[in-house]
């Protein structure tokens, strides 16, 4: 059995990672590596059935302690996924502001439209649907929506808005995308103020969520045995999950207070 779990821990490995070198590309790239809820959960599931022969079967408050340390444990997860999240909208939302401003820029020189976008589109990957749009005379306009589909790109579709009508009234598109870039650095410059205002709630969130484990240690460090209690009785140990359940949950309700914040900036 142990066997046939460790090999099924190798196929969803596999599987997930088919030529072996995703992982050094994103670690290179600087982009952290998607890994799907599914298979996160198979993997952490074949990984339980290979270790579990030599676990002993918990019994009593155990129960307890290890539903508790399964739900912490997806909670932080989600925290983490959140975070990365959060920062790949940054990340793209300053990629976008110099994109527009190069652009704004190069149509302000005189350069057309169509050959901006094929000259950006080899610093910016984001570009590359458009420039194949303009270099086979395909929508520009339509592959502009699509890229700006993604969160914190949302400039791009304005950009195919005026691209759209200096196409079918051909008014001029440097002024235009002149002031979109300054409306994007703008945002930016916002978006910057509001995560500086929610950070010190998000730092204390997570401080006050791990204040009690420090109290355990000081507990311990006094000659007590407080960790015996929340462990080796059903008071502690439900008292021990409500306590991770309330911290999870001021952690959450921080987190959604800030992301309200970041959304109605």
């Amino acid at each position: 059995m142990s066997l046939a779990s460790a090999v099924l821990v190798a196929m969803a490995i596999r599987l997930r990672w088919p030529d072996g070198r995703s992982w050094v590309r994103s670690r290179l790239g600087g982009v952290p590596p998607s890994v799907p809820p599914a298979w996160f959960a198979a993997v952490v599931l074949a990984a339980g059935a290979v270790v579990r022969p030599w676990v002993p079967r918990p019994s009593g408050p155990g129960v307890v302690l290890v539903l508790t340390a399964v739900a912490v444990a997806g909670f932080a997860s989600l925290q983490v996924r959140g975070a990365r999240a959060r920062s790949a909208v940054v990340r793209r939302r300053a990629e976008v502001a110099e994109l527009v401003g190069l652009m704004a820029a190069e149509l302000r020189a005189g350069v057309l439209p169509q050959r901006v976008v094929a000259g950006l589109a080899g610093d910016f990957p984001v570009l590359d649907p458009a420039a194949r749009a303009a270099d086979l005379g395909g929508d520009v306009v339509a592959a502009l929506r699509e890229a700006s589909t993604a969160p914190g790109r949302e400039v791009l579709r304005d950009v195919a808005g005026a691209w759209w009508v200096s196409d079918r009234s051909g008014a001029p598109l440097a002024a235009v995308v002149e002031r979109l870039e300054q409306s994007a650095r703008a945002d930016r410059e916002i978006a910057r103020e509001v995560e500086a205002g929610v950070a010190p709630a998000r730092a204390t969130a997570r401080l006050m969520a791990a204040l009690p484990a420090v109290g355990l240690l000081l507990g311990s460090g006094m000659g007590g045995d407080p960790i015996a209690v929340l462990t080796g009785t059903w008071v502690g140990a439900g008292c021990l999950a409500l306590g991770c359940g309330l911290a999870c949950a001021g952690v959450a309700w921080i987190e959604r207070i800030a992301a309200s914040a970041s959304e109605t900036r």
